[in-house]
């Protein structure tokens, strides 16, 4: 379980840093031209960080 939440954490980090990245004034000023799409990897990671965290932690409670 401890995985999960690890991963979840991570996930959720990088999804805040992506909304910051694309939404704030700031973001869009440190994130210009080709390096706005860190922000933009940053978030497909944590959605599929945050995916497979919650696939994990099904599995183990399906499976105890």
């Amino acid at each position: 379980m401890r995985t999960a939440i690890v991963l979840a954490a991570v996930g959720a980090a990088l999804l805040l840093f992506a909304a910051w990245g694309t939404q704030s004034a700031a973001g869009r000023r440190a994130f210009d031209e080709m390096a706005g799409m860190i922000p933009y990897g940053a978030g497909a990671l944590g959605a599929l960080l945050l995916v497979v965290a919650v696939a994990i932690a099904l599995v183990r409670l399906l499976r105890d």
